[in-house]
């Protein structure tokens, strides 16, 4: 799907004479871009329209291939601010009036970017209903993506790069080390997941430089007869050296992506699963909240079915313990030990009435057989105390 080129004459764009040197006359397209170089051809255009252009062109842009086109919102969008304008629109249509004919993604875009500004600001009223929830719906579908930003974003570093081989050429095409597309990738931060976009586009190139060295292709020798067999090897080392700094980039980008940042579980979404006994009348015990094992370095548990007194001590390296689920992990599986109690009250009395020291020189003193805790929670275990 293509358009027709807009008719009437378009007002130039006054250029400086110091300028022309280093960005050329405005576009032109009198010979169509192909598929497999429209990308970068594009992205120059663009570079070049940011350059001379503003957001108020891009309205006198758009309202002109309105008029030419014999639509009458032009008249209606004269009246819209000009910060208003997206510099894509404008600059499509500004594309189109000078001869590009446009795709049929570029026709949606710009049609349904003029009926977001219609939508936005033309009065309610001077649309039926029906008009304007369709003037909203394409309103909608107009608004610039994250996917669109980063394409416009990689668009233009295409045409700086092409810039590049252009002055490249201008010098002589004498490889130097003035020439770095992944500085150039760098700076502009582009999003490594389109760098495909600039590859392609060279993989074509480097096709074509390197079937002219072949010599058997007429037109193209025809083409590039001004240069010689030297310069044509430096296009294709030009070349070679974007598409390596297009790989290279892409793995820089991997190398320094962050990783993601675990969000922060709170002690008490942590241990909601945690089974535990609240209280145990028995010998008047009341449990700890299971929160205070979250981060302690050491726990005191009794197990009131089996008389087992719990002594947990945190792993080394963990340097603390949590709860996943109904389970204490981080845990030294060799020390953390359980062991029988004959006299609970007594015992659990005592050993409660001293210090960390004393607590854990009483558990070594008790005469019974040490066995390693799992580290399972259940029904009958009460948390005598975790810090």
């Amino acid at each position: 799907m293509k358009t027709a080129i807009a008719v009437g004459k378009p007002k130039p764009i006054h250029i400086r004479t110091a300028d022309i040197k280093h960005m050329g006359d405005e576009p032109n397209w009198r010979f169509q871009p192909k598929s497999n170089n429209r990308v970068s051809k594009l992205g120059r255009a663009f570079n070049w329209y940011n350059y001379y252009a503003n957001k108020k062109m891009a309205k006198e842009f758009v309202t002109f291939w309105l008029a030419s086109h014999g639509d009458k919102n032009a008249k209606a969008l004269r009246s819209v601010p000009d910060q208003d304008f997206p510099t894509t629109l404008g600059w499509l249509c500004r594309m189109n009036t000078m001869g590009l004919e446009l795709n049929e993604h570029e026709l949606i875009y710009v049609k349904n970017s003029v009926a977001g500004l219609l939508a936005k600001h033309q009065p309610a009223k001077r649309l039926s209903a029906k008009a304007q929830a369709q003037a909203e719906q394409q309103a909608e579908s107009a608004r610039i993506t994250i996917q669109d930003r980063l394409r416009k974003k990689v668009l233009e570093c295409a045409g700086d790069i092409e810039g590049m081989f252009d002055d490249f050429v201008k010098a002589g095409a004498k490889m130097s080390a003035d020439y770095k597309p992944i500085t150039l990738m760098r700076s502009m931060n582009i999003a490594p997941q389109m760098v495909h976009i600039i590859l392609q586009d060279w993989k074509t190139h480097l096709d074509e430089f390197e079937e002219v060295l072949r010599g058997k292709d007429p037109q193209l020798v025809e083409g590039y007869q001004r240069f010689t067999k030297n310069q044509i090897k430096n296009f294709v080392k030009f070349t070679q050296q974007v598409i390596a700094d297009c790989d290279n980039y892409v793995q820089i980008k991997k190398v320094e992506r962050k990783p993601r940042t675990k969000k922060a579980v709170s002690p008490e979404k942590l241990t909601r699963r945690f089974k535990f006994l609240k209280e145990f009348a028995e010998l008047k015990l009341v449990s700890e909240s299971p929160t205070k094992l979250v981060g302690a370095s050491e726990a005191w548990l009794y197990d009131t079915k089996k008389r087992k007194l719990i002594h947990v001590v945190a792993d080394s390296h963990a340097g603390s313990i949590t709860v996943k689920s109904s389970s204490i992990i981080g845990m030294n599986t060799v020390e953390s030990q359980q062991k029988t109690l004959r006299r609970p009250a007594e015992q659990l009395r005592a050993l409660l009435a001293g210090g960390k020291p004393a607590q854990r020189k009483y558990f070594k003193d008790i005469r019974a057989t040490s066995i390693k805790f799992k580290g399972r929670g259940n029904n009958n275990l009460i948390i005598l105390k975790a810090w």
